[in-house]
């Protein structure tokens, strides 16, 4: 009796482990990218199987990189929400699920000159 139960134990720490093992990455990765504009880009895992809230990791072509926690957590989704410039690199989260880019928009606007400069506040003025 008791080396079935210690077998049954060992066969549910393989099927843990090996759950755990799995993480998604991006599915849909495909040049996306706001040149040098600032863009806000958002990330859902799909088919979590309703697991805890996770982290996505993603890096861009100018040297942006976003670590967050879940913005949402809905069934077996979740939501993830960055900003960055340059172009998509990769994009990956601790999860199981199927992880895609479900959309992102770019700043086009440059920004604001600086205001023109007053001689009777800024001595330095000329």
């Amino acid at each position: 009796m008791k080396k079935l139960h210690w077998l049954g134990v060992a066969g549910a720490v393989a099927v843990v482990v090996t759950t755990a093992a799995y993480a998604a990455n991006i599915s849909n990765l495909s040049g996306q990218s706001c040149g040098a504009f600032t863009g806000t880009w958002h990330f859902v895992n799909n088919q979590t199987g309703g697991a805890a809230p996770g982290q996505l990791m993603a890096t861009w072509s100018s040297g942006d990189s976003c670590v967050v926690s879940a913005s949402k957590v809905s069934g077996s989704n979740q939501h993830f929400n960055c900003t960055a410039s340059g172009t998509l690199l990769s994009a990956s989260t601790n999860l199981p699920g199927k992880l895609v880019l479900s959309d992102f928009s770019c700043s086009t606007k440059e920004p604001p000159p600086p205001p023109p400069c007053d001689p009777k506040k800024d001595p330095y003025c000329k």
